[in-house]
């Protein structure tokens, strides 16, 4: 390994999803506003478009974060007491246990605009802001893990058109502002990976790569 790019790899190899949270953190709320400032001003977007938002909540707004989710998506599921049993068990142990959450928008007004003053390139806006989006949260994930907290990322908000609408109003945000992911966060109470499950394989990374050094 490169010794420049060491540290930095070590925080990738060390990025992994945990499900067992505590309120505890090793940061304070102003170091964590830090972090997350840090990682909005420097990921990249396409054209400088700068159309990535992140919210950060602690405390009393994180919880309610989580319930205002499970509200929403437990009234997605037709009235099957098993599955809202499920969810609302998931949701509360493994996300609304955590000390706080990032939750990642895309402003679409901005990607908008730029559809408006480049037409031939509309179709690609949104891919490229979806890339932007992934950016920002590996970004702020890793950092996280860096800093001796576990995370998970969670899409209710993509998926569930009533988590976002949700969100929106708990979190006074713009309507326009896309849901993307949401990361709940705490200093973690176990190892990564879901209770239960088998541990991490990767594919031969000669079926991932290909290499040209002439």
């Amino acid at each position: 390994m490169v010794a420049d790019s060491k540290a930095f790899f070590e925080a990738v190899e060390n990025r992994r999803s945990y499900y067992s949270l505590t309120k505890e953190s090793p940061l304070s709320n102003d170091q964590l506003k830090e972090l997350v400032e840090k990682a909005v001003k420097f990921a990249p977007t396409s054209f400088n478009g700068q159309q990535s938002r992140a919210v950060l909540v602690t405390g009393k707004k994180h919880e309610e974060v989580w319930d205002a989710v499970l509200k929403a998506y437990v009234g997605t599921l037709g009235g099957d007491k098993q599955q809202e049993a499920f969810w609302t068990d998931k949701i509360n142990t493994q996300y609304k246990a955590g000390y706080g959450t990032v939750l990642f928008f895309e402003d679409q007004d901005v990607i908008n605009a730029f559809s408006g003053k480049m037409p031939f390139l509309s179709q690609h806006f949104p891919i490229w802001s979806e890339n932007s989006a992934g950016i920002l949260q590996y970004i702020v994930w890793t950092a996280l893990e860096a800093e001796g907290y576990g995370a998970s990322l969670q899409h209710f908000g993509g998926f569930v058109p009533q988590v976002q609408t949700e969100l929106t109003n708990l979190l006074d945000v713009s309507a326009q502002w896309k849901s993307t992911a949401i990361l709940p966060f705490g200093k973690p109470a176990g190892p990564p990976g879901q209770p239960g499950k088998p541990a991490k394989e990767f594919e031969p990374l000669e079926k991932r790569t290909k290499f040209f050094f002439d």
